[in-house]
């Protein structure tokens, strides 16, 4: 009955600053650290495409909840970032990485010998529902802010990327200035792009011509893939499309 109440305030309090979106998504999350857990325990046979982890999979030595979500990021995370965006482990050495609505995973330490920043609105609140932000590589830094006004100087990042996520920012206008400052002029860029009808967390409905509008900047910029499929997930909608941009 506590834990009821105090998600009904915790709801109230994120409607009365306009965060109706926001609490959607971090209510995602939280729901996911169960699953991630059953799927540890077995409990799940398989979730998002990978079967539950045996004996020798298993990150151990920390309490069950953050076991099992150093072992889903392991096995699951890191590939699904490479694969998604077309990259290989080696694509950014030396770089500053962005990555623009990381969630609660650093996922882009899947690429080598780079600093990694992830950035998300959201990072505090993944702390406090159990995310371990903590347990990662060093090389792993989080900017906990809007992309639409990214803390950092002009031309800092020698590339962004970003999987899913660019279709939940409040303005994407606003977004696309923000990465266009920070990106240096021949910076990498590549985005995994989800086209769908507008849902209370992801308010966005994008095409290619609202994304060239806006990203038409980018040096090279192309199309690099389209795909009813995303690792773990397929869509049946044929409203939806994933894409991947790129230079």
């Amino acid at each position: 009955m506590q834990n009821y109440w105090k998600g009904k305030i915790e709801r109230l309090v994120y409607l009365l600053n306009g965060k109706d979106k926001e609490f959607a998504e971090i209510k995602f999350w939280r729901r996911q650290i169960d699953m991630y857990l059953q799927w540890y325990k077995g409990e799940l046979k398989e979730l998002y495409g990978h079967p539950a982890p045996n004996g020798q999979q298993k990150i151990i030595d920390y309490k069950p909840e953050i076991a099992a979500l150093l072992t889903f990021f392991e096995i699951h995370q890191k590939e699904k970032y490479s694969r998604d965006l077309m990259l290989t482990p080696n694509e950014f050495k030396g770089m500053k990485v962005l990555d623009i609505g990381s969630g609660p995973f650093p996922s882009a330490l899947c690429f080598q010998d780079c600093e990694v920043y992830s950035l998300d609105p959201l990072i505090s609140s993944y702390v406090s529902a159990g995310y371990p932000l903590h347990c990662y590589e060093a090389r792993a830094r989080f900017i906990c802010s809007q992309a639409e006004d990214i803390p950092v100087e002009t031309h800092f990042f020698d590339a962004v990327i970003s999987v899913n996520a660019i279709d939940h920012v409040n303005d994407f206008a606003a977004t696309a200035k923000e990465i266009q400052r920070i990106l240096k002029p021949d910076g990498r860029f590549r985005m995994h792009v989800h086209y769908h009808p507008k849902t209370k967390a992801e308010p966005l409905e994008l095409n290619d011509e609202i994304f060239l509008q806006h990203y038409s900047w980018v040096k090279g910029i192309r199309k690099l893939a389209v795909s009813k499929n995303k690792t773990g997930t397929k869509i049946t909608d044929d409203r939806e499309l994933y894409v991947v941009w790129g230079n």
